[in-house]
């Protein structure tokens, strides 16, 4: 997103070119004679912030060639312009063009380090770019008061996992790579790489042109099973969407009165879909770390694995909550039989099944925070 506004007067928006430049011309020889105060970084020059309105006017009709060429000539008129050298690199961000939009940022940030929005964006680019200290460097820069502070929050856990990767020996990396988190961007990542480097590599005319085959790799295939659309005409769809918005959805269960739990991974909740549809959020942060798999029992208590809490915990139709089983090293699904009253769970960890009497297990209980 460029920026529309800069913290100074509204300048009216000079419509010829011509104008600009016989503009340009005398704020150079004036300024030549009497050099300027230390420059204000809210209040560009005028010749600088007329060219940097028609960029906005240009960016507003599509016209993304003169938007650039608009903000080039307002970043040359007065380097200090913070805003428009914003403006080229959400530009080039947009292109995917990373290198140039972090040159860009960096200039920006530069004149203002303080600008918690240059710092978000230029943590973006680097990890695009997957030069990871750098993007964590300029995320951890970002505040609260933020509004992307979650995404920045989220995307700094994620380059802790890609740093250890980095520094994590070979023969141990398969524990790492194995986790819900790491596999879900793993695949993340790959069909984001095969779509840019789709667009990037593939002339436009050429896209409809026949060429030899080659046989596809491992990645290859995953991603043309995933993506490959139904062959058959007039075929009807197969599903339909209940619901939207969860934050890292993984296990899913339904009790007696045809109630809807979702374990959401990122957000450490449990999110509720009553039988008429109305939809809230169960329980959220309490007891809850990581969780991935849930089951129901026959009074329609709630059994949840925290992968990274190392447990399972037990929720009464009530919210309450207790602490079932614990010291489980990376707990993932979990199963309820109703005919022996037993829970199963799979245990990522050690690569073991687990069976749990939920009759005969002391239940340590939870508070609310």
């Amino acid at each position: 997103m460029i920026r529309y506004q800069t913290n100074m007067r509204k300048l009216v928006i000079l419509n010829l070119l011509l104008v600009i430049l016989l503009l340009e011309s005398c704020f150079t020889e004036v300024n030549a004679q009497n050099p300027e105060p230390q420059k204000d970084i809210n209040s560009p020059k005028p010749a600088s912030a007329s060219v940097y309105n028609l960029g906005l006017k240009a960016y507003e009709q599509n016209d993304i060639e003169s938007a650039t060429t608009f903000f080039k000539k307002a970043v040359e008129l007065d380097p200090a312009f913070v805003d428009a050298y914003f403006n080229l690199g959400a530009i080039y961000k947009k292109q995917k063009k990373f290198f140039y939009a972090i040159e860009s940022f960096k200039k920006a940030f530069e004149i203002n380090p303080n600008d918690i929005e240059i710092a978000y964006e230029l943590g973006s680019c680097y990890l695009e770019e997957k030069k990871y200290p750098e993007a964590k460097k300029y995320f951890s820069l970002v505040t609260a008061d933020y509004p992307k502070y979650n995404d920045a929050k989220q995307n700094l856990e994620k380059i802790e996992t890609y740093l250890a990767l980095d520094i994590t020996p070979p023969e141990a990396r398969p524990e790492i790579v194995q986790s819900p988190e790491v596999q879900g961007q793993l695949l993340v990542d790959a069909l984001e790489k095969s779509v840019t480097m789709t667009e990037i590599t593939t002339p436009p005319e050429q896209k409809i042109a026949a060429e030899p085959q080659k046989k596809p790799s491992q990645e290859e295939l995953l991603i043309n099973n995933l993506t490959k659309p139904i062959p058959e005409e007039g075929i009807k769809e197969k599903f339909k969407t209940v619901s939207e918005n969860f934050s890292g959805p993984a296990g899913v269960a339904k009790d007696s009165k045809n109630n809807l739990y979702i374990a959401n991974f990122t957000k450490d909740s449990i999110e509720k879909i009553s039988s008429d549809g109305k939809k809230e959020v169960f329980v959220e942060k309490v007891g809850l770390k990581g969780p991935v798999g849930i089951a129901v029992d026959g009074n329609d208590n709630l059994f949840v694995a925290n992968y990274s809490g190392n447990s399972i915990i037990r929720i009464t139709p009530e919210k309450s909550i207790s602490v079932l089983v614990d010291r489980l090293e990376k707990p993932y699904y979990v199963f309820y039989d109703l005919n022996s009253n037993k829970l199963y769970a799979t245990i990522q960890g050690n690569g073991s099944l687990i069976e749990i009497d939920t009759n005969n297990v002391s239940k340590q209980p939870i508070t609310s925070r």
